[in-house]
């Protein structure tokens, strides 16, 4: 990489987001980044014109969206890269006057299933348009292949800076402790396993999409959901908190690793989460976090490392010098992608 790139940065850039976060390392790493925030469309309107907006993809925020950046993009004279993180809202025809007007390479970047989950007709018909396509999905790789990218890179999803040993405050542990935790959207498979794993941990509490919703129909979990998310400062502060955090993998797709597998590690904080071939190589079992397969291993080793501290304590700062040795946090990721498209 010779003179260092200038990037017009694509995506929604709200105080705690990993988008946000992505676009500061790119800033570390030397690129000269112009932001182009999308929340002002996707948070616009009434809540149930954004629900329509965002389920469908379509209507006026999604129109609105696409001719602001096409003129935003024209008064930008230096620019040698767009760089646009899960681009669900960006028509085609955005991507193609821009690229026209500029001669950017055009980069599109997601830390989610964007082919199996999160998909947009708008998203599949950019693919073939964009010069290079940054997934952390493995198991979409030959998808996007398949829909014509011209480069797919893989890379890991990573930490980034919000995620380093901390140590929580009383009032913080009051608010936020547990003995196990658990962040994450609620699906069917998490379920079965929290609702397993409160019967061993009595202080479980658990964070995420949809949470609250559950908890009316499933009287079990309503002493255990704390919200319906936990975001900004506070998430690291609650991972923070707790003895056992869990690294569960979504089963709507073929997770093998997911962000938390980084981030939880990284702020040296004990993990237990599902064995996987990728997560036996990212992270030595039982020596810089410890692994499941299904509930009877899981509730033994939840009684098991809640009555042994020093050695859960002993694991997650191996865990912490794991991904500092490797190299996990998103900016030596980032270093990857940019060797790629520069």
């Amino acid at each position: 990489m010779n003179k260092p790139p200038t990037i017009l940065y694509v995506g929604m850039l709200w105080e705690g987001s990993t988008c946000l976060e992505r676009m500061r390392s790119l800033k570390e790493l030397g690129c000269e980044v112009i932001p182009f925030d999308t929340m002002p469309w996707i948070a616009a309107g009434p809540r149930w014109q954004r629900s329509f907006t965002s389920r469908f993809h379509w209507g006026p925020p999604v129109d609105k969206l696409n001719a602001a950046l096409r003129i935003f993009s024209q008064g930008q004279t230096r620019l040698t890269h767009m760089w646009v993180d899960k681009g669900q809202w960006i028509f085609p025809d955005t991507l193609m006057r821009i690229k026209k007007q500029t001669g950017v390479t055009l980069v599109h970047y997601t830390p989610d299933s964007q082919m199996l989950l999160n998909q947009s007709r708008h998203f599949r018909s950019c693919v073939p348009l964009y010069d290079v396509v940054v997934t952390t999905k493995p198991f979409e790789v030959e998808l996007y292949k398949a829909a014509e990218a011209a480069q797919v890179v893989l890379v890991l999803q990573g930490y980034d800076d919000r995620f380093v040993p901390i140590v929580p405050t009383s009032e913080e542990r009051a608010s936020l402790g547990s003995d196990v935790c658990f962040v994450g959207h609620c699906e069917s498979h998490y379920a079965e396993r929290l609702n397993m794993a409160r019967r061993v941990a009595a202080r479980l509490r658990i964070w995420g999409p949809r949470w609250k919703r559950y908890r009316w129909f499933h009287p079990w979990a309503w002493n255990y959901v704390a919200g319906d998310g936990i975001w900004g400062k506070q998430y690291p502060l609650t991972l923070a908190s707790t003895k056992i955090a869990l690294g569960l993998l979504s089963k709507q797709i073929p997770e093998t690793t997911t962000t938390r597998t980084f981030e939880i590690p990284a702020m040296s904080v004990f993990m237990l989460a599902e064995r996987t071939d990728d997560h036996l190589a990212l992270f030595s079992e039982g020596v810089e976090a410890d692994f499941f397969s299904g509930d009877e291993e899981l509730r033994d080793k939840l009684d098991f490392y809640l009555k042994h501290e020093s050695l859960r304590d002993k694991i997650a700062s191996a865990g912490r010098e794991r991904c500092l040795r490797s190299g996990y946090h998103s900016r030596d990721q980032l270093k990857q992608v940019l060797q790629q498209v520069t």
